[in-house]
């Protein structure tokens, strides 16, 4: 084997290794040249693992290559170093966009022999080319960083990116931990983003966007389906599909057509002031199947705003979130940046009390968590934080899994923001909890999530935060939308011979120790426990009245029994202890 490319992380609760698409597509563009090239992506001890297996076999590869990005660049240097000890005679690469702030130390430190700034699918060829082959000159490469032979550092002029993304060749998704382990099909259909926010790398270093073209980008898309009829999550990728919005209404159509021969729902992010702008984008995304959007909320301080350079407003991010709820989008996401520009109590604030807003305006379809600010390679801020009242902790960038502040300003510190991060977090998952104890989350809303994650792997925070914290609840939602249970006012004339269930064991759940049974914080009435019993999933509800009149008036002294039995049924049906099923 030539080349072995390596994607890992440190594990972090929550993430999953998953797609790299660049490395999957160097794969394609090698394999066509003749190169014996292969991916792996996982953990980093499961991904050291498996180069040192790798190794000592006769397949062993002539140059690794390590994918980097800010979350990983530390371990990066780590593996890098392991493997060099180990196996002095490999060549090292790397690539990502950790790779434009690569300096000497890095190298020396790592062993490296050079890093790929940019895309690739040019670059990486001709070094393969100089490494294997031993022909051309590093310094002839363009859009490379190595070192001398004085061990000084070497940046060579940047390469022009790849203008016609047609010619380059789609990804193996069948390469992909996504595809192996999920019915998801990430599509990256453009590369690039003109907006030019100050925290953004993608903005600050690739901001002129080019895309393929529709007809190639559905061709791919079906025959990813006709290899995998079975996929039912596309995850558009691109950091803002919405940017064209002639192009948003040709793939909506197209994708339309491709769901009338597969069951597949899809994801997408997009900015508020392109929807604020064509309003009747999101109409067109809710019904060609998108279930999903995301938006770089990022703030609810318009001061904040404007230094991010976002091109938007605290209003327009609730009028559009409230357009997109009611065009038929059933979740929208959008996160919340702490410790960014000029930031301050009464900043966040703001965005707390916007975020409180959307969740009452949305209930159970907006989410949000909020996240600290991340000081990626060359962005405006970055590069002049003081410009941004701010003050960056490099020598925390090692230690970070995401959880910790990297940033300060002139009023909130390491310990402030760790503290107001927990606090905000912690507020916001408990107001959903209430917001939903509160009933105020319309019933096909819920239902839709739990159908959504079930059927089409959609993930939600409300299902995260609240749902499955509520075991019973849970189990009941599932019951409706996955065991073919109804609620009493679906049953119609059936309702008599409609099957009662219960949703939950009752041994788990049932405090027997005192006077009266109680279930949580419930005391329970001597019919209520004595029908809940009896809704097993074996009776029918007439037999459930009729055994438990046996059981409880069996001289017939309470001529209201029926009566005051109906209502307990209906007080255990609200409380989601029981559904029904058709007999």
């Amino acid at each position: 084997m030539e080349v072995l490319f390596i994607k890992s992380h440190r594990y972090v609760s929550g993430y999953i290794p998953g797609s790299n698409l660049g490395m999957n597509i160097l794969i394609q563009l090698l394999t066509r040249k003749g190169y014996s090239a292969r991916m792996y992506q996982g953990y980093a001890k499961e991904a050291l693992n498996y180069v040192k297996e790798l190794m000592d076999s006769e397949d062993r590869p002539k140059v690794i290559g390590f994918y980097c990005d800010f979350d990983n660049v530390h371990w990066v240097k780590t593996f890098a170093r392991e493997v060099k000890k180990e196996y002095p005679e490999v060549i090292l690469l790397a690539g990502g966009p950790q790779t434009v702030d690569m300096d000497a130390v890095f190298f020396k430190e790592t062993g490296i022999a050079a890093v790929c700034i940019g895309e690739g699918e040019e670059t990486v060829p001709e070094l393969m080319e100089f490494f294997i082959h031993h022909r051309g000159a590093l310094e002839a490469i363009q859009g490379i960083a190595f070192l001398d032979a004085s061990m000084e550092l070497v940046k060579t002029p940047p390469r022009t990116p790849p203008e016609d993304l047609d010619d380059i060749p789609w990804p193996d998704i069948t390469l992909t931990n996504d595809y192996k382990h999920y019915a998801l099909l990430p599509i990256l259909t453009g590369r690039g983003c003109p907006f030019g926010c100050t925290f953004c790398y993608e903005g600050a270093n690739a901001k002129r966007v080019r895309r393929h073209s529709v007809p190639s980008l559905m061709k791919e898309i079906r025959a990813n389906f006709k290899r995998n009829p079975d996929i039912k999550y596309i995850n558009f990728l691109d950091d803002t599909f919405t940017l064209d919005s002639k192009r948003v209404r040709q793939i909506c159509e197209e994708i339309r057509e491709i769901r009338k021969e597969y069951d597949f729902v899809w994801f997408a992010s997009a900015h508020i002031s392109l929807i604020d702008k064509h309003r009747d984008m999101a109409r067109n995304l809710a019904e060609a199947g998108l279930k999903k959007i995301f938006f770089g909320l990022e703030s609810g301080s318009d001061a904040v705003l404007q230094s991010y350079n976002k091109k938007i407003t605290r209003k327009m991010a609730v009028d559009v979130i409230e357009h997109c709820v009611a065009s038929g989008i059933s979740a929208i996401s959008g996160n919340i940046i702490l410790g960014g520009p000029h930031e301050t109590r009464e900043t966040i604030r703001e965005s707390e009390d916007l975020i409180m807003e959307l969740l009452h305006r949305a209930p159970g379809q907006f989410e949000t968590a909020y996240f600290s600010f991340l000081p990626f390679p060359q962005t405006p801020i970055t590069m002049n934080p003081q410009k941004f009242g701010m003050e960056i902790y490099g020598d925390l960038i090692d230690c970070c899994n995401e959880d910790i502040p990297l940033s300060g300003t002139k009023t909130l510190d390491f310990l402030d923001l760790t503290q107001i991060r927990l606090e905000a977090n912690r507020r916001l998952q408990n107001e959903m909890r209430k917001i939903y104890l509160d009933g105020k989350i319309p019933e096909a809303v819920i239902l839709d999530a739990y159908r959504s994650g079930g059927r089409y792997g959609v993930f939600t925070r409300w299902n995260d935060y609240v749902y499955k914290n509520l075991p019973i609840d849970d189990a009941y939602w599932k019951m409706r939308v996955f065991g073919g249970y109804a609620v009493s006012s679906q049953l119609g004339a059936c309702q008599e011979d409609a099957i009662p269930h219960r949703t939950f064991e009752l041994w788990l759940y049932t405090d027997i120790g005192g006077e009266k049974p109680k279930i949580f914080d419930t005391v329970l009435d001597e019919i209520d426990y004595t029908l809940l019993q009896l809704c097993s999933g074996k009776l029918s509800k007439r037999e459930v009245l009729q055994q438990g009149k046996m059981m409880l008036d069996p001289s017939g002294c309470r001529p209201d029994f029926y009566t005051r039995a109906e209502e307990s049924l209906n007080f255990l049906e609200k409380k989601k202890w029981i559904l029904y099923q058709k007999a």
